[in-house]
């Protein structure tokens, strides 16, 4: 059999296989797969009523961008460079992005 879980979940397939055991933990993975490729394909059919109906355009969508790339920017430095461990790194860089966006959007 083919293992495409193995090559595509990792060490999460692994834990699978030791919960459910080889054969039902092969099904489960690639069920995974499955229902993953069908979510993806779903809203690639749906895309259009998706931008359409859901109330976000483009300023919020780069707003989000945004806060994520700062707030990842951040992440890093605090990681790599001041050895920060993940959790309390993630919280201080989304804190001060938020922050920083506050400031331009209620003091500018």
């Amino acid at each position: 059999m083919v293992d495409l879980a193995s090559m595509l979940f990792g060490d999460f397939q692994d834990s699978i296989v030791a919960t459910f055991g080889d054969t039902i933990g092969w099904v489960v993975g690639h069920a995974l797969i499955v229902g993953l490729v069908a979510l993806v394909w779903y809203t690639w059919i749906g895309r259009e009523h998706i931008r359409t109906q859901s109330g976000w355009g483009m300023p919020e969508i780069r707003d989000a961008a945004t806060i994520i790339a700062v707030t990842m920017a951040q992440y890093i430095v605090y990681t790599s460079n001041l050895d920060y461990p993940v959790v309390p790194a993630l919280a201080v860089a989304f804190s001060a992005t938020m922050f920083a966006r506050w400031c331009v959007n209620v003091l500018n």
